[in-house]
């Protein structure tokens, strides 16, 4: 029989985000213990956390018998399939899921983005340009939920798992549901609003006003699709502010440019980026580096081809010190080889403000 208090302590290490824990554990258990359904199930979901993507498949197809019958699993190798753009394949998965439980929101989120209404119908991907202002609102329920009967949420937060899929705040341990279960029992719990805001490039997002926004987005960058993660502080959407965040958001592709441009022009001369290239060509593992950028070896390295690497991973909108908005482009090479960032921010006038270098 499985041990309890073994699911219960990986279950609250992924509660603190710490993937990586989850792997050492669960790769340091006797082999017949490993091969368990709840056991592959969590170290499946540890991987895609991770973006390890193809293990995460792996994991999962080990186990697809057991896991016919199980929305969790379908959702999984959905969430897997979706972040290799097998978008096909994933949207049977996430139909299956919702199959099995109605009430999966995950697998609608997902259906949603694909492009698959709820009766599983694939929607026309033209989409017509708005003539008309977004709805800027506050939407209020006595229990601080939303009727299901309005619009689908569309909130993706942290791509991290509760029971159900990758919500944004997950239940106290002690209201975590069993395996199998609809996984709804974080709702409730008295939220003060809720976001509503149509945008160009996300379509609508739907959030909480108190918990903020942590939702990964493919964008179009230089030609190719790339996952990127989108931040908006938690309180800061009060709907004074909509517009503004609104602006900001339909922006993004103006502001990476501008963003590109500058450490472009100024990496021989700007201090910041000239040592955050100098420090990670230096210090960080030849073969993860050269790998990434791929040379054979460190010394044919040049500041145009790192910087020609660099990809936003994570876009933040947060409370600027002069009381407007500040909109913030963390630049890095794969997060899987290194964790330092060259933080680009603009202020709410949509111009260059600070160059920094963080980790």
């Amino acid at each position: 029989m499985i041990d309890q208090e073994l699911l219960a302590r990986l279950d609250q290490w992924h509660e603190e985000n710490q993937h990586k824990k989850i792997l050492q554990e669960v790769q340091g258990l006797p082999e017949e213990i490993q091969k368990e359904y709840e056991i592959q199930g969590r170290l499946a979901r540890a991987l895609n956390n991770l973006g390890k993507y193809n293990e995460a498949i792996q994991v999962l197809e080990s186990t697809r018998e057991a896991g016919a019958q199980d929305d969790r699993w379908w959702s999984r190798m959905g969430f897997a399939l979706y972040h290799q753009n097998r978008n096909n394949e994933a949207r049977k998965c996430f139909l299956r899921a919702q199959e099995l439980n109605p009430e999966n929101q995950d697998a609608k989120n997902f259906l949603i983005w694909l492009g698959v209404s709820t009766n599983g119908i694939v929607k026309n991907d033209k989409k017509e340009k708005p003539d008309h202002k977004p709805r800027l609102q506050a939407i209020q329920k006595p229990n601080g939920w939303e009727d299901r009967t309005e619009a689908p949420r569309l909130v993706k937060p942290k791509e991290e798992e509760t029971a159900n899929g990758w919500e944004q705040k997950k239940a106290p341990a002690q209201a975590k549901p069993q395996a199998g279960g609809n996984g709804n029992d974080w709702e409730g719990r008295g939220w003060e609003g809720t976001a509503l805001l149509e945008t160009a490039l996300f379509g609508v997002l739907r959030f909480p006003v108190k918990e903020g926004l942590f939702q990964t987005f493919p964008l179009p960058l230089r030609g190719k699709s790339r996952m990127v993660d989108l931040f908006i502080w938690d309180g800061l959407a009060q709907p004074p502010r909509w517009e503004a965040i609104q602006s900001l958001l339909n922006a993004i592709p103006e502001l990476y440019q501008k963003a590109r441009a500058r450490i472009e022009a100024d990496h021989r001369s700007n201090q910041v980026i000239e040592f955050f290239i100098r420090d990670q060509v230096e210090e960080m593992d030849e073969d993860a580096l050269t790998g990434a950028l791929g040379v054979q070896h460190r010394e044919e390295i040049t500041p145009e081809r790192f910087l020609d690497a660099l990809e936003p991973r994570g876009i933040t909108l947060a409370p600027a010190k002069d009381g407007g908005i500040d909109c913030i482009f963390d630049f890095s090479l794969d997060p899987e080889i290194t964790d330092e960032l060259l933080v680009i921010r603009f202020g709410q006038n949509q111009e260059i403000t600070d160059i920094c270098h963080e980790s």
